[in-house]
């Protein structure tokens, strides 16, 4: 149980960084998808370390 807990903790960070990242850059959830080519909803999900956000497409953004 405590893997499931550790990966849920880096998940979140994960996502927190990308939101911080993306505001950086001045990107809104919607423009920020467009430019990754996703759905405004997946940018949201990988956010806020949602575990079945993450796939293949994540490490694909540039």
């Amino acid at each position: 149980m405590a893997c499931m807990g550790k990966r849920a903790d880096i998940l979140e960070r994960f996502g927190q960084r990308v939101r911080e990242l993306r505001k950086e850059q001045g990107y809104s959830q919607e423009s920020f998808a467009a430019a990754c080519e996703l759905d405004r909803t997946y940018i949201g999900g990988i956010e806020r370390g949602e575990p079945h956000h993450f796939s293949g497409n994540t490490a694909t953004y540039k």
